[in-house]
């Protein structure tokens, strides 16, 4: 045999061996022979709206958004955030849904736009010469 030959066997062989052994590592299951898997429960997804609080009370929010009520469940540190909260605040509410109900995460209150003119709001600008 050529030495080129010999070389092309052991790469093939090489190549060979390598792609079985990649094979039967994924071949493995993650979990115990005895024990099935358990499946994961998926991750919920954080969604957002943003609107006008409508009402507030212990354990939920309702807010106007598009001309239409959201209602959402609150609890622990949301909740007392959600105390400082008055019908007509601007507010951003980060919130996951399960089963039909949306619970808040998170509730962000949102600054009202400044006016075009900051002195326009007590006194017109005085003129300038």
């Amino acid at each position: 045999m050529t030495p080129k030959k010999v070389f092309a066997l052991l790469v093939g062989a090489i190549f060979l061996f390598g792609s079985a052994a990649a094979a039967m590592a994924q071949a493995k299951q993650p979990c115990a022979a005895k024990q099935p898997c358990a499946a994961k429960p998926m991750a919920k997804k954080t969604m957002s709206a943003a609107g006008t609080v409508k009402a507030v009370a212990a354990d939920s929010l309702v807010v106007e958004k598009d001309k239409k009520d959201w209602t959402f469940a609150i609890s622990g540190k949301v909740a007392e955030s959600a105390k400082k909260l008055k019908a007509g605040d601007s507010v951003t509410v980060s919130y996951t849904e399960a089963d039909g109900k949306m619970t808040a995460t998170k509730i962000t209150a949102r600054m009202a736009k400044k006016a075009a003119q900051p002195c326009a709001a007590k006194q017109p600008c005085a003129a300038k010469k």
